[in-house]
């Protein structure tokens, strides 16, 4: 991993709300910041007729017309990142423009600078318009080769509250945490979620109150091992109760200030890099904040 945070734009409000909220998170001193933008590449389209006669192109035509549209698109990606630098506070020559279908070459991008960072914007604008993530952003966030910080333009900036750790019991969700923490700002207030589900209906009295108990402590383990592992001091536990992990998450998110989710990008269930787990998805689809997804690390 290098000291590279990729800041992915297309000049639209959304992707500098989440690119100016996750930068908030980051102590910028440490880290080498890029702009990126993507372009298409231009090709000769066979069906379109040239200018000589019988509509045909000549071979220093189509290389001399070519040439210049691909250019042009260049100098227009880096109009739009070298003005969304300068929004926030860098030089032009942080900006890189990228030739090519904007999730592929970003990824391979990614993976070339050994980025530790990806700050991208959602589609939607807030509400259910969240919901419906870009394809680009959903593509990142399926096969980036490192975390993914997600924002949309309901996202505050700055953000304020904890970042919060989202962890199941696994040692996998414990390393997504340890993947991002160190990216953090120190003087960040951290904490460490997670959901165990509401007692079930076996009977009244002692037995319930017992069985209420087990659940709190299974949930307090769960949550010391992940703050040890962290190492972060002053770590807020946040024990959560709920049928759906998801829901309990989102509705965390929108009854409390929380600067940010991190959570696996799988979890028990071990899904496939490709198929994001179901409860990152809806994480990232419905909570109103940042939310960092993290590849799974074997």
């Amino acid at each position: 991993m290098s000291d590279t945070v990729v800041c992915c734009t297309d000049g639209s409000d959304v992707s500098l709300a989440a690119i100016e909220a996750g930068l908030s998170l980051l102590d910028r001193s440490r880290w080498t910041i890029q702009v990126v933008t993507a372009v298409p590449d231009i090709i000769l389209d066979p069906g379109v007729p040239g200018p000589m006669p019988g509509g045909s192109f000549s071979t220093a035509f189509v290389a001399t017309d070519l040439a210049a549209a691909r250019e042009e698109a260049r100098e227009s990606g880096r109009e739009v990142g070298v003005g969304i630098a300068g929004r926030l506070g860098l030089a032009p020559e942080s900006v890189r423009v990228l030739v090519g279908p904007p999730g592929p070459v970003v990824v391979d991008h990614l993976a070339a600078v050994g980025a530790a960072l990806v700050i991208v914007g959602s589609r939607g604008l807030g509400g259910a318009a969240r919901l419906v993530l870009g394809s680009f952003s959903e593509h990142l966030v399926r096969h980036a080769p490192c975390p993914v910080l997600v924002g949309g333009g309901e996202v505050e900036a700055p953000p304020a509250g904890p970042v919060v750790v989202c962890v199941d019991g696994s040692e996998r969700s414990v390393r997504a945490g340890a993947a991002v923490v160190p990216l953090l700002a120190r003087d960040l207030p951290l904490a460490v979620a997670t959901v165990v589900g509401p007692p079930r209906s076996v009977g009244e009295g002692a037995f319930e109150e017992l069985v209420e108990r087990r659940q709190a402590d299974e949930a307090e383990q769960i949550l010391v091992a992940a703050a040890t592992a962290l190492q972060v001091p002053d770590t807020e536990f946040l024990p959560l109760v709920g049928e759906d992990a998801a829901d309990a998450l989102v509705a965390l998110a929108e009854g409390e200030s929380v600067r940010a989710l991190v959570i696996g990008s799988r979890g028990r269930g071990g899904f496939v890099r490709a198929v994001l787990g179901s409860t990152a998805d809806r994480v990232l689809r419905e909570a109103p904040c940042l939310v960092c997804v993290v590849p799974g690390l074997e």
